[in-house]
């Protein structure tokens, strides 16, 4: 599985772009900015957009990439996300004044859909796709995805929830790398709980004992402002991201 980091940050600053994670080259993972990340050409390979949920952050780019797949003539193109999420961009996004509604975007019927998610696996793109919910906003979903035997997981953004941490364990050895949000240092507990986010303390406190040694842990959704002092405080062992990395699993 190819895991292109497009944007993974938690706000906007020069130099750190919104989230976007490419699976394969045909999968994207939220939308915060891929339209001005990848190429034209790029672009036309994306036909399956998973959205975790309707923060801004994460949707973005959504119209541009509708925008930019349209006038090359793509059809079939599938934004996937819960019921909410896909209520919530039909009533403030694609509503006509924010942007034409997807009537108005799809004259030729067939270019694009919103879809609720499955609640069970699905097969995508040849990898087999879970939406489980998450404890951030209404709707809020991560994914796992799997590929010849192997799991990834992304967590999108969630505050603590011992259900996420229960549902991580489940996989076992076989889970390779768990993508897991990390918006807050942790002296900004208390602003973390409120919003539904985690910091390195809740995390710490969710993954002990549950994953395998063998399994890789990834944070993102970092705040730029504050990523000196989330670093510090991780594990040696964590990993993190921060945009434009490509990773194999």
């Amino acid at each position: 599985m190819r895991i292109e980091i497009l944007g993974c940050s938690g706000s906007v600053m020069p130099g750190f772009n919104t989230t976007s994670i490419l699976i394969n080259g045909k999968i994207l993972i939220d939308v915060g900015s891929a339209a001005s990340v990848l190429s034209e050409s790029s672009l036309a390979g994306i036909r399956n957009i998973l959205i975790t949920h309707s923060h801004i952050d994460h949707i973005k780019e959504l119209p541009f990439l509708i925008d930019a797949l349209c006038s090359r003539k793509k059809r079939g193109i599938r934004v996937l996300g819960s019921e909410p999420t896909m209520d919530a961009l039909k009533d403030h996004i694609f509503n006509g004044h924010i942007w034409p509604d997807m009537e108005e975007l799809a004259i030729d019927s067939g270019i694009v859909s919103l879809e609720n998610i499955p609640q069970d696996w699905f097969d995508l793109e040849g990898i087999r796709v879970k939406a489980f919910p998450v404890d951030h906003i209404r709707g809020s979903i991560g994914h796992v995805l799997s590929e010849d035997g192997k799991f990834v997981l992304f967590t999108g953004d969630t505050g603590y929830n011992q259900g996420l941490f229960d549902f991580i364990r489940s996989f076992g050895a076989d889970l390779k790398a768990c993508f897991i949000e990390a918006s807050f240092p942790n002296s900004m507990g208390r602003i973390a709980s409120i919003s539904h986010h985690l910091t390195p303390n809740l995390i710490m406190e969710g993954l002990d004992g549950v994953l395998c040694p063998s399994t890789r842990v990834i944070a993102y959704h970092i705040k730029p402002k504050h990523m000196d002092e989330i670093l510090a405080e991780l594990p040696g062992r964590y990993e993190y991201i921060r945009g434009g990395e490509v990773i194999s699993i």
